[in-house]
C-alpha cells in the first residue's frame, strides 16, 4: 500500500466511515503496547469529537486515557493482525463514546495497522428495538426500557413516558431517562404541570398528537406559562439550556393513550422521526394490549368479588347482615378505586332520603352522619334519573352547571367523580348505592358499570330478602307467644278440667259397689274405661302444655328406684298378658337402690315407653333393662332400655317419631289410637332431668328406645345383689 496517493488519502478523508492509520509501538520485550495515530479522516474526527491536527503522532492510550479508541483492553487481536497479516472483523461497544462500533483491521505493511470503523449505533438500536417489541409478553410492558431505548435512538438529553389516566384529566409520569432533575427544574420554572393533562389541552396539542403522532417545538414556545421573555430567561441563568422537544404521542382508535417527551441537547434538533413514529406506533400497540389485559384481569377479579358476596348474601344470617354490607363495601371500594362507598335508602311515605352504610378510605371524611334525613328536593337530580332505572354518572364534578345544588354539595366535600347505582325491587327504586373519587378523577368503562349495577341489584334483594324474614321473624314470635298464651291456658285449666273428671271416674266406681243387673253392670264398666281413657289424653295435653308453658316442675327427692321399675312392671304385667305377650325386666348388679330423681316423672317417662312397646307389639315379647354408670363417688347415670318385637319403623317415618300431635302412620291413630304426645313428653322430661333419650328401630322386627338421665346416688354400697327380676310369663 502506497500510503502518500494523493487519491487514496481524498478517498478515506471524504469516506462516511471512520478510517485510522496506525504505527504499532513495541515494549522492550517485543509485544505490542500501543499504536502511533499517523492518520484519521473527518468521519473519525466526528465520531470521536477530535480534530486531525490534535491526535496525530500521538499515542492512543493518550488520546483516550484508561484504554484505546474503542476500548482495546485485549491488544491480542490487533497483534494478531501484525503478525499474521490476517484480516480481522469484530463488534464492540465503546463506553466513552456511547456507540456500537464495528472494526476491520487488516496490515498494508510490516509493524502498521489500517482500522476501518463504521459506526453501526443506530443498526444496533434498531435491532434491539425490534427483538424487544417482539419479545414483548403481555402484562410485562418495561417502561424504563421504552424510554432508555428511544433515548439510544435519538441521542436525546431526556425522555420521559407519561400515561393518561382513566379520568382522561390527568397523566402520570410511569419511566424517565436522562437528566430528569434538569427538566423538572425547566418545568418549574416554566410554571407548568407535567402531571396534568390540561397543559397540553391548553396548548393544543393534544389535537396535533391525535392528528400527526409527532410535533416538534421549542421549550419556550410551547411550555412558558410565566410570561417570561426569551431574552430575559437567557440573561438570568434560571432556566435550563433545552435544545428541541419533541412530543411523540401513542393513539389507538382515536385515543391518546399516552405520550413520550423527548428533550434534546441545546441547540440540537430530533433527526430520527422516522424511528421514533415506527417506536411510538409500537409501543401503542403493546400497551394497549396490555391495558385490554389487564383491564379484563380486573373485570375478571370484579367478577369473582360479585360471585363471592352474591353467594355470601344467600346465606348470610340475618344478624351478620350489617357485617356483611360494610364487608362487601370495602372489598368492592379497592377495585372500584373509589374513595367513599355508601348506600342510601328512600323513603317515599316522609319524602326524604338516608345514609345507611358507609365505608371511606384512609383521610376521607365519613358523611353518614350528616346525611340522616336529606329532603326529596335536595335529591330530585337523582331521583329522576334512578326512578327510570339508570346510573348517574359524573366523571367531573367541576363540569356541572355552575350554582347547582349538586354541584355545590359534591364541590364542598371535594369530591371530582361520582358514579350511582339505582336498587330497584319489585320496580320501585328504594334507594341506590353511590361510588366517589375524592382524591383523584376516575372514568367507568361500560363493563364496570354493568358489574357495579350487578351489586346494586344484589343489595336490592337483600334488602327485600331482610324484610321478608323481618316479617317472618314477627310472625313466629307472635305465633310462638300465641302458643305460649294457649299452653298456659290450658296449664291453668287444668285443674278444672280434672276436678268434674276425677268425680265422673270416682262416682262411677262407687255405683259399680251398688245392685244392677248386667246390661247396666256392662254400661257402667264402659263409662269407667272410656273415662280413664280420656283422663290419660287429658293428662297429655295438660303435661305437654305445662311444658310449653315452662310451667313443668321437677321435684327429686331420695326414691327407691328398684322399687319404682318393680312397680311399673306390675302395672303393665295385666296390659301385656291381655294381648298374650311375654314381659321381662332385668336391672344389672352395680344398679343403686336409691338415687334422688322425681319418681312420678321417671315413673311417668317409663310407664310411656312400656305402653308404647305393649300397644305397637302383637305377639312376642317386651323386655325393661336397668343398669348404671357411675360418674363420681356420689353421682352417675341411670340408664333404661325397653325393646319390643313390634311393628317397628321406618327411616322415613323417625322424622315425625317426636313431633307432637303426629304418628308416623296416619293409619296408626285408627288402631292403636293415642295422641301422639307420649314420646315427645318422654323426650322433654327426660331432657328437662338433664339426660337423653333415643332408639333403634328395624321395620317390621321391633324397636328399642332408650334413655339416661344423672342422678345423686350412694355409689359405694349401694349395689343390689338380688338376682333380676322376672315377671312371669302369661298362661295361654
Amino acid at each position: 500500500m502506497v500510503m502518500d496517493s494523493a487519491d487514496y488519502r481524498h478517498l478515506m478523508y471524504e469516506a462516511s466511515f471512520g478510517f485510522v492509520y496506525n504505527k504499532l509501538v513495541y515494549d522492550d520485550r517485543g509485544e505490542v503496547e500501543d499504536f502511533q495515530i499517523l492518520d484519521v479522516n473527518r468521519a473519525l474526527e466526528e465520531l470521536t469529537g477530535f480534530k486531525k491536527e490534535e491526535i496525530l503522532g500521538k499515542k492512543v492510550r493518550n488520546v483516550f486515557p484508561g484504554a484505546g479508541l474503542a476500548e482495546l483492553n485485549d491488544l491480542c487481536i490487533f497483534d494478531e493482525v501484525a503478525s499474521t497479516g490476517i484480516k480481522r472483523e469484530y463488534e464492540l461497544y465503546s463506553r466513552i463514546l456511547k456507540r456500537w462500533l464495528r472494526v476491520e483491521i487488516l496490515r498494508p505493511q510490516e509493524g502498521y495497522l489500517c482500522s476501518f470503523v463504521f459506526d453501526i449505533t443506530k443498526e444496533k438500536v434498531i435491532a434491539e428495538t425490534s427483538r424487544y417489541f417482539i419479545e414483548q409478553k403481555i402484562g410485562q410492558t418495561d417502561y424504563y426500557r421504552l424510554t432508555s431505548t428511544l433515548l439510544e435512538i435519538t441521542g436525546a438529553r431526556f425522555v420521559m413516558l407519561n400515561m393518561v389516566k382513566s379520568c382522561q384529566r390527568e397523566t402520570e409520569m410511569v419511566a424517565s431517562c436522562g437528566a430528569l432533575g434538569l427538566f423538572q427544574k425547566a418545568a418549574k420554572t416554566f410554571g407548568f404541570d407535567i402531571h396534568k393533562m390540561n397543559w397540553l389541552e391548553e396548548r393544543g396539542l393534544v389535537a396535533d398528537l391525535l392528528e400527526k403522532g409527532i410535533i416538534c417545538f421549542s421549550a419556550m414556545e410551547k411550555f412558558d406559562v410565566s410570561g417570561m421573555d426569551v431574552k430575559e430567561a437567557d440573561a438570568s441563568g434560571e432556566v435550563p439550556l433545552l435544545g428541541e422537544v419533541a412530543l411523540a404521542g401513542i393513539v389507538r382508535d382515536d385515543r391518546l393513550l399516552g405520550f413520550f417527551t423527548i428533550v434534546m441537547p441545546e441547540k440540537e434538533q430530533l433527526k430520527s422521526n422516522t424511528l421514533v413514529d415506527i417506536f411510538r406506533r409500537q409501543a401503542g400497540l403493546i400497551l394497549e394490549r396490555n391495558r385490554a389485559e389487564n383491564q379484563l384481569r380486573h373485570q375478571s377479579r370484579l367478577q369473582e368479588i360479585l360471585m363471592k358476596i352474591a353467594s355470601t348474601y344467600i346465606n348470610v344470617p340475618l344478624g351478620e347482615m350489617e357485617d356483611t354490607i360494610r364487608q362487601s363495601l370495602l372489598e368492592l371500594a379497592a377495585f372500584a378505586r373509589a374513595d367513599r362507598v355508601y348506600i342510601f335508602e328512600y323513603d317515599w311515605n316522609r319524602q326524604f332520603g338516608r345514609n345507611t352504610h358507609e365505608w371511606c378510605a384512609a383521610g376521607i371524611p365519613p358523611q353518614i352522619d350528616q346525611l340522616q334525613r336529606v329532603p326529596f328536593e335536595l335529591l330530585m337530580p337523582l331521583i329522576e334519573v334512578h326512578k327510570n332505572g339508570k346510573p348517574l354518572d359524573i366523571p367531573d364534578v367541576s363540569a356541572l352547571p355552575d350554582g347547582s345544588f349538586l354541584r355545590d354539595h359534591l364541590m364542598a366535600q371535594e369530591i371530582k367523580s361520582l358514579i350511582t347505582f339505582p336498587m330497584i325491587k319489585e320496580n320501585k327504586c328504594v334507594g341506590f348505592v353511590g361510588f366517589e373519587s375524592v382524591s383523584q378523577y376516575y372514568r367507568y368503562t361500560e363493563k364496570e358499570k354493568s358489574l357495579l349495577k350487578l351489586f346494586a341489584e344484589m343489595l336490592a334483594n337483600m334488602h327485600k330478602r331482610f324484610e321478608l324474614e323481618k316479617q317472618l321473624v314477627i310472625e313466629k314470635e307472635k305465633a310462638q307467644a300465641a302458643n305460649k298464651t294457649k299452653s298456659e291456658f290450658l296449664a291453668n285449666m287444668s285443674h278444672e278440667l280434672r276436678t268434674p273428671l276425677n268425680g265422673i271416674i270416682g262416682f262411677t266406681d262407687l255405683l259399680e259397689a251398688t245392685p244392677m243387673n248386667q246390661i247396666q253392670k256392662m254400661y257402667l264398666e264402659n263409662v269407667s274405661i272410656s273415662a280413664n281413657v280420656l283422663m290419660g289424653i287429658i293428662n297429655d295435653i295438660l303435661d305437654f302444655s305445662r311444658i310449653e308453658a315452662g310451667r313443668m316442675e321437677l321435684h327429686p327427692f331420695r326414691t327407691d328406684v328398684v322399687e319404682l321399675v318393680e312397680q311399673t312392671m306390675a302395672i303393665m304385667e295385666y296390659q301385656a298378658a291381655q294381648k298374650g305377650l311375654r314381659i321381662f325386666y332385668e336391672i344389672q348388679p352395680d344398679f343403686p337402690r336409691h338415687a334422688v330423681v322425681d319418681p312420678v316423672r321417671l315413673k311417668q317417662v317409663l310407664m310411656n315407653l312400656m305402653n308404647n312397646a305393649v300397644k305397637f307389639t302383637e305377639e312376642g315379647d317386651v323386655e325393661l333393662t336397668a343398669g348404671f354408670e357411675a360418674i363420681d363417688s356420689k353421682n352417675g347415670k341411670l340408664f333404661f332400655h325397653v325393646r319390643d318385637t313390634g311393628i317397628g319403623i321406618t327411616e322415613e317415618q323417625r322424622s315425625k317419631l317426636f313431633q307432637a300431635f303426629s304418628q308416623v302412620d296416619s293409619s296408626i291413630s285408627r288402631r292403636f289410637g293415642g295422641t301422639g304426645l307420649g314420646l315427645i313428653i318422654s323426650s322433654q322430661l327426660v331432657d328437662q332431668m338433664g339426660g337423653s333419650l333415643g332408639m333403634e328401630s328395624t321395620f317390621g322386627v321391633g324397636s328399642t328406645f332408650f334413655f339416661w338421665i344423672p342422678a345423686p346416688c350412694d355409689v359405694e354400697g349401694a349395689s343390689i345383689h338380688e338376682r333380676p327380676g322376672k315377671m312371669p310369663e302369661p298362661e295361654e
